[in-house]
């Protein structure tokens, strides 16, 4: 296995050696490897001479997963400039925060988001050129150059700048070097998934988040094989689009494996072409049955941005449904305490992350010292996941911390709730938080999408919880919504759902529903 330092170097081998290789389907659109050599070049070059872009410069990009994104990202990493990729959904004050905090001098953009960056205009003080992605491409078509730029790229460089979703407070700006492409990208083809030229990988999760970039991207980069790329996730498409690409592998996020399981059963749901799925929050309840309908292997894992995508998984050989894995090699994982203390087998803490080898890892929060010194304690990353180890060293995932329900003294995870009630015919997914009591501490409530067409009983549905959870996890307020607020990488944001508070919600106390203690 050749040792790369970093997306750069791939790109130009993979020209020299498998030029003609399809390296992206998209849509009816199909790109070699060569194509994507002469592409990142020109795109590098007309950065240069049309927008003065040089290595360090940051570039912001608000683009939906396409083409164009790859040709952009791959220009940048060409200049050693810094790329932004912003979540799509992002709009308003978040947008703002996050073109001024980065420092972005560019901003390259599709026309649907266009409206929310003018509405902004005014207040972005860094940047300096505001270009929508058509005039941008049609520009680069123009551009005859086909020079390889001259920039040295050392793998401590920085690659990108990933904002993280938010969920618990201001965005931050998770600063990846160049050579956690190349580390991760290849622990994820040889020590994860033993990707090969026969498979291919398809990915509908958003390019602007690193699990598409580190796992999809760059485990097809690295293995010289098939990306198949999707706008977004749709569960109606999703096996139809499987079909059409003739893919492999996929990666899953969030609740995707659950919608997709709750999709109705049909016949061709065995004759699909995928042999394993890799991703996180696979419910413990449906990974069998998930499993032996659509005869595939579900491959756990867990990471973070800041641990550069991956930090656990599975390994292939030896699975255990419902756990997220063993450390990768060039990562320690440890369960502490809140002293920071480490923990025994069983013992449940927070799970914290140490780099074993450079640049593997993020190099901090960007513009954020006294954040990166607090969540970065004697070297050792730490989450704000909880959870636990057992005698053979594999990592069990139970919740954030911050997810965390407090009720008469017991702690509860949002997570095991959630798995329960996803279990339910009627419910297609939900969210537990804790609401304020009146009894001091906290009450359960659960947040509900229902399946189409479906009603839900109330009290059917409490006895169903209350035979298959203790009676302290039993939610008290139930509420109806056609839909959970989400980032666009399908995370629940939790602390929308408790601004409401109680809300709308039925009450099973109010309505005299006993259960049993």
């Amino acid at each position: 296995m050749k040792q790369f330092n970093n997306l750069v170097e791939v790109i130009e081998l993979n020209a020299q050696n498998i030029p003609h290789q399809t390296f992206l389907e998209f849509k009816e659109e199909r790109y070699t490897y060569q194509e994507v050599e002469e592409k990142s070049n020109q795109t590098a070059n007309h950065l240069k001479k049309q927008y003065g872009i040089k290595k360090g410069d940051h570039v912001a990009m608000m683009l939906k997963n396409s083409p164009e994104f790859l040709w952009i990202w791959f220009g940048l990493a060409k200049l050693g400039a810094v790329m932004v990729p912003l979540n799509t959904s992002i709009k308003g004050e978040s947008l703002k925060y996050i073109l001024n905090h980065s420092d972005s001098t560019m901003i390259i953009f599709h026309s649907e988001y266009e409206d929310e960056i003018r509405k902004i205009k005014e207040d972005l003080y860094s940047l300096k050129s505001i270009v929508n992605c058509s005039t941008f491409i049609n520009g680069v078509t123009k551009e005859t150059m086909n020079d390889k730029p001259a920039s040295i790229i050392n793998q401590d460089d920085p690659m990108a700048i990933i904002y993280t979703s938010g969920t618990t407070g201001l965005p931050k700006g998770v600063i990846l070097p160049h050579y956690t492409y190349i580390n991760t990208g290849n622990t994820f083809v040889h020590r994860m998934m033993n990707i090969t030229t026969r498979d291919k990988l398809y990915t509908c999760l958003p390019l602007f988040h690193c699990n598409a970039q580190q796992l999809s991207v760059m485990g097809a980069m690295l293995s010289g094989t098939v990306l198949a790329l999707s706008e977004r996730f749709s569960a109606r498409n999703f096996w139809s689009e499987i079909e059409k690409h003739n893919a492999t592998i996929f990666n899953y996020i969030g609740s995707m494996l659950t919608i997709l399981y709750k999709q109705p059963v049909g016949k061709a749901d065995k004759l699909n072409t995928i042999t394993r799925a890799f991703g996180g929050a696979a419910p413990k309840e449906i990974w069998n049955e998930f499993e032996e309908r659509f005869e595939m292997t579900i491959v756990e894992g867990y990471g973070l941005s800041e641990s550069a995508t991956i930090a656990l998984c599975n390994p292939l050989e030896k699975i255990k449904v419902g756990s997220i894995g063993l450390p990768v090699p060039y990562v320690d994982v440890k369960i502490v305490n809140d002293k920071g203390d480490f923990l025994t087998p069983g013992q449940e803490g927070e799970i914290v992350i140490r780099e074993l080898q450079p640049n593997t890892q993020f190099m901090g929060y960007y513009k954020m010292k006294e954040k990166t010194e607090e969540t970065v304690k004697d070297g050792w990353f730490h989450s704000g996941d909880r959870g636990f180890m057992d005698t053979e060293g594999y990592f069990y995932f139970k919740d954030r911390i911050k997810d965390c329900i407090r009720y008469r003294g017991e702690n509860i995870s949002s997570f095991e709730i959630e798995k329960v009630v996803n279990k339910y015919p009627d419910i297609s997914e939900c969210a537990a938080i804790g609401v304020p009591s009146e009894l001091s501490e906290e009450d359960v409530k659960v947040v509900i999408v229902l399946q189409k067409n479906a009603e839900l009983n109330y009290e059917a549905f409490i006895q169903y919880c209350s035979e298959n959870m203790a009676y302290y996890m039993v939610p008290r307020y139930i509420e109806v919504k056609k839909s959970l607020p989400k980032t666009a990488t399908e995370r629940v944001q939790k602390y929308e759902l408790r601004k409401e508070g109680i809300g709308n919600s039925w009450d099973r106390v109010a309505n005299g529903i006993q259960i049993k203690i």
